[in-house]
């Protein structure tokens, strides 16, 4: 779950970088999104540090990682079907609105598909492991 926490962080500074540069019309619903990695952050980090009990520890991780890929899907598919988006990430005008989008709306969500599926299959083998 380190390697999720450490993903939602930086997509958390990257956007917030990246919200004065939004289209005010979508201001609000930007400071969400921020908001909902933010939340996603604090309970990876609640896993990490161990709080909790054991059976309570599966839990928050699945409340991190099935949210985490399913947001990143989304915010990939929204960056993708955004003609405005494309367009600047085309063109690289403003250089860098281009490159928020580029890092934030591309690389860092698929890292975190990657490090969120990482944890599910870990979790899967210890349950497994477990039942043995």
């Amino acid at each position: 779950m380190r390697y999720t926490f450490m993903v939602l962080v930086v997509i958390a500074v990257v956007g917030l970088l990246g919200i004065p540069l939004s289209d005010p019309r979508f201001l609000y619903t930007a400071i969400i999104l921020e908001c909902v990695y933010i939340v996603l952050a604090v309970l990876a980090l609640k896993t990490v540090m161990g709080k909790g009990k054991k059976k309570n520890k599966k839990g928050m991780a699945m409340m991190v990682t099935i949210p985490s890929i399913t947001i990143a899907s989304i915010v990939i598919v929204a960056n993708t079907l955004s003609t405005t988006h494309l367009r600047i990430m085309v063109s690289l005008t403003p250089l860098y609105n281009a490159l928020i989008l580029i890092v934030g709306g591309y690389v860092l969500q698929i890292l975190l598909i990657i490090s969120s599926l990482y944890e599910y299959r870990e979790m899967m083998r210890l349950a497994d492991l477990n039942v043995k």
